[in-house]
C-alpha cells in the first residue's frame, strides 16, 4: 500500500508555531514533516515522499541499529532478551519526523507498550537447557532519536 504524504491525506495540521507541521499516521506509526515560509509545505511534502517508502522499508534495520544503543544501557535485560528468539520487538518505531532542516527522517524509537512476557529455552554456558523469561522491559522511559543518513545508514541525533 503506497503511503500519501499529500494535504488531504492530513491526521493533523499545526499552523500556530513555527516551524509549521504535517502530521500523517500509516499504521501505528506517526509521521510529521514541518516547514516553513522559507521551505514551504508542498515542497517538504515532495521531499518527505519521495523517502518514506523507503523509510519504512529499513525499519527493521534501523532498529537493529537502536537496540545495539540500547543494549549498552540495559545490559541486563538485552542479554536475556537475544538468548531466545522473541516474537515480538522489545523496540518499536513510534514516529518519523522530517525536521525542517533535513530532508532525510529522523525515527522517534522507544519501548513497545504492548510487548508482552515471553519464554523460550537457551543453553547455558555448560550447554544444560534452561529457561529465558522475559517478563517485562526495562522501566526507563527511553526514547532514541536515530537519523536516517543514506540507504541502511544511520547516527543517533541527542
Amino acid at each position: 500500500m503506497a503511503l500519501d504524504l499529500s494535504p488531504s491525506q492530513m491526521y493533523g495540521h499545526w499552523t500556530h508555531r513555527e516551524p509549521k507541521v504535517c502530521e500523517f499516521q500509516h499504521g501505528s506509526t506517526m509521521i510529521y514533516v514541518s516547514y516553513n515560509d522559507a521551505r514551504p509545505m508542498e515542497s517538504r511534502l515532495a521531499v518527505a515522499q519521495s523517502s518514506i517508502a523507503e523509510a519504512f522499508n529499513e525499519v527493521d534495520c534501523v532498529l537493529d541499529f537502536a537496540r545495539q544503543i540500547s543494549e549498552k544501557r540495559n545490559p541486563e535485560f538485552w542479554q536475556s532478551a537475544l538468548r531466545i528468539p522473541l516474537k515480538q520487538r522489545p523496540l518499536v518505531v513510534f514516529a518519523l519526523r522530517y525536521p525542517i532542516d533535513s530532508d532525510l527522517p529522523i525515527y522517534e524509537i522507544s519501548w513497545n507498550p504492548i510487548f508482552m512476557p515471553e519464554c523460550g529455552t537457551a543453553l547455558s554456558e555448560g550447554w544444560v537447557e534452561e529457561q529465558v523469561r522475559i517478563e517485562r522491559l526495562p522501566e526507563n522511559r527511553e526514547v532514541m532519536y536515530i537519523k536516517r543518513t543514506g540507504p541502511q545508514q544511520y547516527a543517533q541525533v541527542a
